[in-house]
């Protein structure tokens, strides 16, 4: 099967390497998977025939049905999972796992945020640059959206790093495997503001919070805050959780 640039398609070569990955979703006996871009089957061959329920997501015709020609029973849903409605996927919580296309992979992690209820662990392959981001604490330069807002659904652990050798064809960078467990943090602010704060601070990363955030509160009031004149690599996701308690108590006031 040939591979498809446009798809950001990298497929694993190592059965070792697969079984791995696999096993740090632990116990399949009773789980309901989802595999988004099964390709060639590499870690299909160590999903389907032991989960209590299985289903794919694979964007790329050619690669469902070669994938349909080795397990025909197989529930493969043949589009892009950016458009998919998880929720008529699977109706209750299911485990998701993925060798994730390094150009949408930031897509694909807010999209697990926004359906985090059904979601209840997952497992995914990102550039390494991407997987450092996701990792990232306060004070670095990788840290940035999903570095504060992954923490409110999800505890996030490395688990290997893979060099280009790894797939076929080889990427040009090194790869990074991730696995996240859900949490269950009860926010104490809106997170539609938390959201919309920490991108907008992001989106200007080099300004401080009272001029990055002009727009969603006036600079007069942010001031009075403790975190006005920081920039926001220097917050911690619970710094943010406070900021955003603040300007509810002050937007409007």
């Amino acid at each position: 099967m040939r591979t498809k640039k446009h798809f950001g398609q990298h497929f694993l070569n190592n059965e070792t390497t697969a079984k791995d990955i696999v096993s740090a979703l632990g116990d399949l006996d009773n789980k309901k998977v989802l595999e988004i871009g099964p390709g060639k089957g590499v870690l299909t061959q160590y999903l389907f025939p032991f989960c209590e329920e299985f289903a794919a997501v694979e964007i790329d015709r050619e690669a469902a049905d070669f994938v349909l020609d080795r397990w025909p029973d197989l529930r493969l849903i043949n589009e892009d999972f950016l458009k998919s409605n998880i929720s008529d996927i699977y109706r209750s919580e299911f485990h998701l796992i993925g060798n994730f296309p390094y150009n949408i992979s930031s897509q694909i992690v807010f999209k697990i945020i926004e359906h985090h209820s059904l979601v209840s662990s997952w497992v995914g392959m990102f550039q390494l640059e991407m997987g450092e981001r996701l990792l990232a604490g306060p004070g670095s330069k990788q840290y940035g959206i999903l570095s504060v807002l992954l923490p409110f659904y999800y505890i996030l652990e490395k688990v290997m790093v893979l060099g280009p050798e790894a797939f076929n064809p080889p990427p040009k960078v090194k790869s990074i495997v991730i696995k996240a467990e859900r949490v269950n943090h009860s926010a104490k602010c809106d997170m539609h503001l938390l959201k919309k704060v920490v991108k907008a601070a992001f989106n200007q990363r080099r300004k401080v919070l009272s001029n990055s955030l002009k727009t969603i509160i006036a600079k007069e009031v942010l001031i009075q805050s403790q975190f006005a004149n920081l920039r926001p690599e220097n917050l911690s996701p619970q710094d943010f959780e406070q900021l955003c308690l603040f300007i509810e108590s002050n937007v409007g006031n």
